[in-house]
């Protein structure tokens, strides 16, 4: 009995250890520290006076943000310049009016070639952007000062640049590239940024051919990184400045803790719920790798990809992609020389862990929880434990009848491990390793080896799946298809030494109950809250020609409070007319009630002139909008829109991520002299043009009072704002 609880408690234990080590982050380090390492509570004076409010593109707070960074690097003895320019977006419909901040630091053996760190100062509208991107740029000011302290310089020149704009569409980065003379020194690029407010900083993200640039990550010692995380994210529709780097194809390495993501984007992404160690992570990272590759060559070498992962104790292991496939081979080899002797129970027991790996999919899919509960670690471990208790019963029922059942694991997990070494190679190591190790203890039979299989399987995957469940996809459907999909690979492969903790039915179906109790502990305990909170925007939408105006929310209200203030309750809430579908970039439907105009200043459009070039009409107009006004959504239709061009720059539209029905560009900042837009449509067709701008806050508007929000309910992403229309015909 004590050996049963010894084994339950060790793996246990090693779980812990696993989930521990992708979710802590370092202590943060005092700022009586030596002038020359990253301190954490130094770094967060900066956040302090940089996150007091909301401070979007466009806005005063912004330009006390843009004054404050300036004034610090001057006091580092530094010669800040300002990028100012109309930045297009290569990726989004987005442009605007940037003001990039970049200083350089010279080394001591400069050969034209720079390391560039990147960080971007704007935030979003609803929050104060102490994380997202505060934390980012503390740390960027605090590692340069950190580095001017040293006695002597780096070898190679540093780039510091603070982008713009990068929350209206990575405008900063864009302009920076485009325009810059510096870009084509940039040799290697760091990026800093954050989807959430706690957690470890994540190396998420790489450049081409990254094995020289995860190298020189080893500088950093305390890393959590993974070719998995580079090869998801190179196939999701996300972006960062990074994504507009990518455009100087170099080296790369991007940066973001993102636990707590229920915060991001919201009044909460404040002071008070940014993790000091978050930023330490951040900063310890970003001035040990600085420090490493500025005292390197530049140019890196060309390389091709690598496969990579940390392991405690070993730090981040690196190698060739190639060098996956005899990896697998090598398990191929031990696997036939196993199984050979028992291939029937190998083959029967290969069929009912593919059962129970059926099984575990279809009950995943079918948890897709919304609000606090999605990024919940007690439903995540409720989910895990039912998981558990599936397949740990499948293996005792299939054990019973065929004693060589187990090598029928390790024949899915080859099959696992060569599929994905040949198609996805930094995905491999997730299987490949923990296979070896269950192989050689296969072969042993020693208790030790068993643990230390066990070991290696739980510290591979048990934080990848609580990293992927909780903290980056949530237990939305893909989140919980996949920690279901590896809690039931783990069960199985552990499968010696769980069957000595739990050898009986009876034990399978305590841990099934102890999933039930944890899920109702979760029904009791996790729920909306002040720091757990719903994100919500208002929107006061006025058509300045007609004057009807209305007060709604894009999309279905998720809360009885903004169903209360947009009459939802009294069932008058109702779809907004059809002018107000262009108030949204991604044309959400507007649902409220109408409600008095307060007749707020409106944006213009000028006729300034009309050409017929290569045989197609060009129409040239000039967009103004009112003090105050962040962003203004121009929409076009009635006639094919081709060429365009905005401020005299040609629009490149090769990299959009998407191509709207109808077309559409969001200028933010619009200067006192007005956006132009040149838009080529065919001869003698006419063409409607809308703009929507809009401008942070509500106004009093007659006959109605909004009450205070309950402190489970913040503003997020836009905020509340006031949006007002005007159409015209060209």
């Amino acid at each position: 009995m004590l050996r049963r609880l010894a084994t339950a408690v060790g793996l246990i234990a090693l779980v812990a250890l696993s989930i521990l080590r992708v979710s802590r982050p370092p202590s943060p380090v005092p700022a009586t520290a030596s002038d020359t390492v990253f301190s954490a509570e130094r770094a967060m004076r900066h956040v302090e006076q940089i996150a007091v409010r909301p401070h979007p593109i466009g806005s005063a707070d912004h330009d006390r943000v843009r004054d404050y960074v300036m004034a610090q690097l001057n006091a580092m003895g530094l010669r800040p310049r300002l990028q100012v320019t109309t930045a297009i977006g290569t990726r989004y419909q987005e442009a605007g009016r940037v003001q990039n901040i970049l200083a350089y630091i010279p080394g001591s053996s400069s050969t034209g070639k720079a390391l560039l760190l990147m960080a971007h100062y704007d935030g979003v509208e609803a929050g104060p952007a102490a994380s997202d991107d505060g934390a980012g740029t503390a740390a960027l000011l605090e590692a340069i000062r950190a580095i001017r302290a040293r006695k002597a310089p780096l070898e190679h020149d540093i780039i510091a640049l603070f982008t713009d704009g990068e929350e209206a569409g990575l405008l900063g980065a864009a302009a920076f590239v485009r325009e810059h003379p510096w870009a084509k020194d940039v040799a290697f690029a760091l990026n800093f940024e954050a989807r959430g407010t706690t957690g470890r900083s994540f190396m998420f993200e790489t450049g081409p051919g990254n094995l020289d640039a995860v190298r020189q990550l080893r500088a950093a010692r305390d890393v959590t990184a993974g070719s998995v995380f580079t090869k998801i994210y190179r196939v999701l529709p996300n972006d960062t400045d990074l994504s507009e780097l990518a455009l100087l194809g170099v080296p790369a390495l991007n940066f973001a803790f993102a636990d707590g993501v229920q915060r991001y984007h919201t009044t909460r992404d404040d002071v008070a719920h940014l993790n000091p160690g978050s930023l330490q992570h951040h900063g310890q990272q970003m001035l040990r790798v600085a420090t490493r590759i500025a005292n390197e060559d530049l140019p890196r070498p060309k390389t091709g990809d690598a496969v990579f992962f940390d392991l405690p104790g070993l730090g981040l292991i690196v190698y060739p992609q190639w060098f996956a496939i005899p990896l697998a081979i090598v398990a191929l080899v031990l696997t036939v020389v196993l199984v050979r002797p028992i291939w029937r129970d190998s083959l029967i027991g290969a069929v009912a862990m593919m059962i129970a790996l059926a099984v575990s999919v279809t009950i995943s899919r079918f948890v897709n929880l919304g609000g606090a509960a999605r990024w919940s670690g007690i439903y995540a471990a409720a989910l895990a434990l039912l998981m558990v208790s599936i397949n740990l019963a499948a293996y005792h029922v299939i054990r019973a009848r065929r004693g060589g059942a187990y090598g029928g694991v390790l024949l899915v997990w080859l099959a696992v491990s060569l599929l994905a070494s040949i198609v996805a190679p930094g995905v491999s190591y997730l299987f490949t390793w923990p296979l070896l190790f269950a192989l050689i203890a296969a072969r042993s039979k020693h208790p030790v080896a068993e643990w230390i299989a066990a070991a290696m399987t739980l510290f591979m995957l048990a934080g990848f799946a609580y990293a992927t469940a909780v903290i980056m996809l949530g237990l939305s459907v893909p989140g919980s298809i996949a920690l279901g999909v590896l809690t039931a690979l783990m069960t199985w492969l552990v499968s010696p030494l769980l069957d000595r903790a739990s050898p009986s039915w009876k034990v399978d179906a305590s841990i099934a109950a102890a999933a039930v109790v944890v899920a109702a502990i979760g029904l009791a305990t996790v729920r909306p809250s002040a720091d757990h909170p719903i994100g919500t925007s208002l929107l006061y939408v006025e058509n300045a020609a007609t004057h009807e105006a209305w007060l709604g929310s894009l999309g279905r209200a998720a809360d009885d409070w903004t169903r209360s203030v947009i009459g939802a309750d009294a069932k008058v809430a109702r779809r907004a007319p059809a002018w107000t579908r262009g108030i949204s970039e991604f044309g959400g439907v507007l649902t409220g009630k109408p409600v008095t105009a307060v007749g707020l200043s409106a944006p213009t459009l000028t006729y300034i002139r009309d050409t017929v070039i290569d045989n197609a009409r060009r129409v040239v107009f000039r967009l103004n909008v009112p003090p105050g006004t962040t962003g203004a959504i121009v929409r076009a239709w009635g006639a094919a829109v081709g060429r365009v061009a905005i401020d005299a720059r040609v629009v490149d539209t090769t990299r959009f991520r998407y191509h709207p029905p109808t077309w559409q560009f969001q200028f933010w900042n619009v200067p006192d002299s007005g956006a132009v837009f040149s838009l080529a449509i065919p001869p003698g067709k006419s063409i409607d043009v809308d703009v929507s701008a809009r401008r942070m806050g509500l106004p009093p508007i007659p006959g109605v009072t909004i009450p205070p929000r309950p402190p489970r309910v913040v503003p997020a992403q836009t905020g509340d704002a006031s949006i007002v229309y005007v159409s015209a015909r060209f």
